[in-house]
This record gives C-alpha cells, sequence and structure tokens, in this order.
C-alpha cells in the first residue's frame, strides 16, 4: 500500500511542477493576457486564448511559448517523478506526459482559436520530453549505483 501511495503522490508532484512551469511560461509576456489573473490564468482560459490569439504575430508567439513551456514542464514534471517512483521511472514519467496530453486535448477540443500547428505538435513534444526527464533520472541513477 505505501508504494502506491508514493507512486500516486510522485505523479501528482510531477504535475503540480510542470503545471508551475507552464503557468511561468504563459504569464511572461503582459501582452498576451488581458486582466489580472492573479497568478493563475486558468480560470478564464477561454478568455485567455481568444485574446492571444486576436493578431497572428501575438497568436504565434504566445503558442510557441505554451508549446516551449510545455516541453520544460514535462521534461521537470518527468524528473520529479521519475526520482521519486522506485522502480519504473521512465513509465510513470511518460504517464505523467500522458496525463499532460489529455489535459491539452481537452483544451484544444473545448477551446477555440487554436493553431493548427501547436494542435499537431503537442503530442510528441509533451510525450517525448517527459519520456526525457525519465530517461535522465535513471541514466544518474544507474551511473551513482554504479560508483557505490
Amino acid at each position: 500500500m505505501g508504494t502506491i501511495l508514493r507512486n500516486f503522490f510522485a505523479v501528482l508532484l510531477g504535475l503540480a511542477v510542470a503545471m508551475a512551469i507552464i503557468t511561468f511560461g504563459i504569464t511572461l509576456n503582459d501582452n498576451w493576457i488581458e486582466y489580472d489573473y492573479s497568478r493563475f490564468p486558468y480560470e478564464h482560459w477561454n478568455r485567455v486564448i481568444k485574446y492571444a490569439a486576436r493578431t497572428p504575430e501575438i497568436r504565434d508567439e504566445f503558442f510557441l511559448a505554451l508549446l516551449f513551456s510545455n516541453g520544460v514542464g514535462a521534461i521537470f514534471g518527468g524528473l520529479v517523478t521519475a526520482i521519486i517512483v522506485p522502480k519504473a521511472k521512465k513509465a510513470y514519467a511518460v504517464f505523467v506526459g500522458f496525463i499532460l496530453f489529455l489535459i491539452a486535448l481537452g483544451d484544444v477540443i473545448f477551446t477555440a482559436y487554436h493553431p493548427t500547428w501547436y494542435e499537431i505538435s503537442i503530442l510528441p513534444v509533451l510525450f517525448f520530453f517527459s519520456w526525457l526527464g525519465g530517461l535522465v533520472t535513471d541514466l544518474v541513477s544507474k551511473k551513482l549505483a554504479q560508483l557505490k
């Protein structure tokens, strides 16, 4: 029972780290969000997307920053998860990427104004970078085990 809870909290913590990085990435430019969001822009996400898509230049900047922060968030979310779980580090890291993909897929389905290139590229970015986070943790832990 202890391992199940440990893995569950590892996935939750990995998702929290990823969401914090993604939130930071999309709030870097004040021109992307029109209102006082109090550091949590997801409560009015439809307004954020609509406002960010008002011109092609701002839309491309915003979604490129969103895609980049998704990749960085997936790496660090996968890293945190893989550090905490005792076994199957890459699998749990990819699981975090899968959950992030489901969130992004819901965003694309239920919110308009996403560019097509973003919709196509979100799946490989999230899976690859979350797997990469798990791979780095796995390789480092194996190297440390060899040194001991």
